[in-house]
């Protein structure tokens, strides 16, 4: 009894309270960074948002506003064939130890990161598209615009034409350095996809961060669709 009245006595007893305050405090503040971080993006509001870097070369949502329109829209045809009645299951559907939405977000940056690489290598090739190729962009470039505006996708995204014709510029630029790329190490041009093995092995050299406390925030598969 006398240690306990001693202790309550004692300085320790405010040392050990104010601890536990701090402890708390502490946990508060993390509970809150966390549920922020989690906390889903509005992708339109935004878009200057820096998501990705590679090798010194920084990405905001703009710049990946396309890969996100692109794979939404590829992982959506697969959903409304499988779940015809409720394509938003699909989207929720847990394979190969993830789900789909979380693979569809992954592919998305992954092409991003794929693509950028090349058009860097390409930019030091001092690469340039020919005539017939700068009118093969301009078609696709056209079909895929009027394919987003014919939803209002151009508007979740908080885009402009402008914005997704210099992103499928630099893909075209990409997809040419690609070809001579694989064609120089006597590979097929698939080979170099961003899933392939002779991929990895160059990506290895690279420098690249994903900012995955933006990344992970963006809603796939509520993006550019409604479901």
């Amino acid at each position: 009894m006398n240690r306990i009245q001693q202790f309550r006595l004692s300085k320790k007893k405010y040392l050990i309270t104010a601890f536990l305050i701090l402890v708390l405090i502490g946990l508060f503040i993390y509970s809150y960074i966390n549920g922020k971080n989690r906390t889903s993006l509005v992708y339109a509001d935004e878009l200057e948002r820096e998501v990705l870097e590679v090798n010194g070369q920084v990405l905001t949502l703009r710049d990946m506003a396309f890969y996100v329109a692109y794979e939404e829209d590829q992982v959506e045809r697969q959903a409304v064939v499988y779940e015809p009645e409720n394509p938003k299951k699909y989207w929720n559907t847990y394979t190969n130890h993830t789900y789909i939405r979380t693979a569809a977000r992954n592919a998305a940056i992954q092409m991003a990161i794929h693509d950028e690489i090349f058009y860097q290598m390409a930019l030091d090739e001092q690469l340039q598209l020919t005539d017939e190729e700068n009118a093969i962009l301009e078609n696709y470039i056209a079909d895929f615009w009027a394919d987003m505006t014919d939803a209002d996708k151009e508007v979740r995204l908080g885009v402009s034409y402008e914005d997704i014709a210099g992103s499928m510029t630099k893909i075209a630029y990409a997809e040419k350095m690609q070809r001579i790329y694989a064609e120089l190490n006597n590979r097929a041009y698939e080979d170099y996809e961003f899933t392939e093995g002779y991929y990895e092995e160059l990506l290895k050299e690279q420098d690249y961060t994903i900012y995955k406390n933006v990344w992970n925030r963006i809603p796939f598969g509520e993006v550019t669709l409604e479901h």
